[in-house]
């Protein structure tokens, strides 16, 4: 397993932002987790990152404001709205990410547009 504290050289992903979006009003809530309860409950090809030799898994509800494609101006109506991410923290090929279990969004045509065009748990 990894420990992404003490990882060197992660930098931003290249190439163009696609969408903007503002987290408001966030809460992070973190538990630790022992390896053995989450190996099983996120894909093989993933690493679960660890600090002080822990998984941990985290919920964070917040309020989602300012969504929109690059270069167009919000769609009214599905703009802004409640969130709730549950998820862990992994490593696929050295490189850190988050493994999302559940994403819950208060807004129908924000949860479609995710599913379909980003493939995400909504």
């Amino acid at each position: 397993m990894t420990d992404r504290f003490n990882q060197k050289n992660i930098s931003v992903p290249k190439g163009v932002w696609i969408m903007r979006q503002t987290w408001n009003d966030v809460l992070f809530a973190h538990w630790p987790v022992d390896l053995s309860i989450l190996r099983d409950k996120v894909p093989s090809v993933l690493e679960l990152d660890t600090y002080n030799g822990m998984a941990w898994i985290s919920v964070l509800p917040f309020m989602l404001t300012d969504l929109r494609a690059r270069f167009l101006p919000p769609i009214p109506g599905a703009h802004s709205f409640p969130e709730l991410n549950f998820r862990t923290y992994v490593t696929y090929k050295g490189k850190p990410g988050i493994y999302f279990f559940s994403l819950d969004a208060d807004h129908r045509l924000a949860v479609q547009g995710a599913r379909t065009f980003f493939h995400l748990p909504y």
